[in-house]
């Protein structure tokens, strides 16, 4: 795709799909609209319903390995977490070694509502893999997993290249 297309808004919808974030951010919107419609029947959003899926059933988990597992900012979390908690979903505790780590925990409807989370990312996840051959999902699998890799470099490029002309 020539990058000069950009200034041409007419063929929008060409180039924009066209390029992978493009694609990515409006296939993400879209299972994240389906995703919310799902957690609505259950008064709850489909943050919350991946956040029971971070937290581990027996021992709890440490609230700072929930942002990253999320791909959420912090204070994003806080205020799911205090949401979830209002709810009713989870409680906080604190390690008993250590005062300044706090396990986010399932209560027992917190439980109940990560079993109902687990089955229906399952089932969605079943019914677009259905829509592919095998091998067509392990490619899309394998590009997938590559891109964080790809997004790092870009990354590390772009620090060098503003290193350079600062």
């Amino acid at each position: 795709m020539d990058f000069n297309q950009l200034n041409n808004n007419d063929d929008f919808a060409k180039i924009a799909n066209a390029f992978v974030v493009y694609k990515v951010r409006s296939v993400w919107h879209e299972i994240a609209r389906m995703y919310n419609e799902m957690a609505v029947e259950y008064n709850s959003t489909m943050a919350a319903g991946f956040i029971l899926l971070t937290i581990n059933e027996e021992k709890g988990t440490p609230v700072t390995k929930i942002a990253p597992r999320m791909g959420m900012e912090p204070n994003s979390l806080s205020r799911v977490l205090k949401s979830m908690q209002q709810r009713g979903l989870i409680v906080r505790r604190k390690d008993g070694s250590d005062n300044r780590k706090v396990y986010i925990c399932l209560t027992d409807y917190g439980r109940e509502m990560r079993k109902l989370a687990l089955k229906g990312v399952y089932r969605v996840n079943q019914q677009i893999m259905n829509h592919f051959p095998p091998e067509k999902i392990a490619a899309f699998l394998e590009v997938m997993n590559a891109i964080p890799n790809a997004v790092n470099d870009v990354c590390a490029q772009l620090v060098t290249e503003n290193r350079q002309n600062s």
